[in-house]
């Protein structure tokens, strides 16, 4: 599952976190990629969100920082229900307003089989700076990855659409994308667009297969909408 949450604050500018753990709860994913998480913000209550989130769904969380911020931290967050066998918050290039890092977990899914799982949130901005920085953020992690001879899964918030530089780059280093379908818009306030992902990449002993993507109908809770992946894996002991 990814889901920018947007620190909890919904399309009715009303803050609360619980609205966004409930439908977390109810998908009861694997593995969930969350961003626009606050560490203790003010803006927020100064709640640890992740820790809130993490209690509330029974799962584990992860905090990856971005930037301090207003009494406390922003940035993105990861939960999972499976071990995790390592965790790496990877620092990318700054974006052109806000500085940018990304979530690597190594994760035991079965016995003898391991991937490795990645959040990320690429610079928001529509502008040439933009596609140029989110391009820079996914080849500094794409540097850290190809040190990992593990399949993967990436997703998140990628601020880019299928068809940009940044996504070609990622189908170029062997990643499949996992098509929505129709119902492909993520981004649902103003210009509605797709720019929330899952991609994945395989190796000779494990192969990561689609079954099924949804885009949840969740009009209020954020201005994104969550986006739910059922992935098959395959390997070889």
């Amino acid at each position: 599952m990814s889901y920018n949450i947007r620190h909890g604050v919904g399309m009715d500018n009303v803050l609360d976190l619980s609205r966004a753990a409930e439908i977390i709860k109810a998908q009861a994913p694997d593995l969930c990629g969350l961003q626009e998480i606050d560490n203790y913000c003010s803006r927020s209550d100064s709640v640890g969100q992740i820790n809130y989130l993490a209690q509330e769904v029974n799962m584990q969380g992860t905090f990856g920082r971005f930037m301090d911020f207003q009494g406390g931290e922003y940035g993105m967050a990861t939960l999972t229900a499976k071990p995790l066998i390592s965790t790496k918050v990877v620092q990318l290039p700054d974006g052109i307003d806000e500085p940018r890092s990304s979530i690597v977990h190594e994760v035991q899914i079965a016995q003898g089989c391991a991937i490795v799982f990645v959040n990320v949130h690429f610079d928001w901005l529509g502008t040439a700076e933009g596609v140029t920085s989110r391009l820079n953020q996914a080849k500094t992690l794409l540097q850290y990855l190809d040190t990992m001879d593990k399949a993967m899964i990436i997703t998140g918030d990628f601020n880019c659409t299928p068809d940009s530089p940044t996504m070609s780059y990622f189908y170029e280093q062997g990643f499949e994308f996992v098509k929505k379908g129709t119902d492909n818009l993520s981004f649902q306030d103003g210009d509605r667009a797709e720019i929330d992902h899952v991609i994945f990449r395989n190796t000779d002993n494990v192969k990561i297969r689609r079954k099924n993507l949804t885009l949840l109908e969740e009009p209020v809770v954020s201005d994104h909408r969550p986006l739910v992946a059922e992935l098959e894996v395959v390997y070889k002991l």
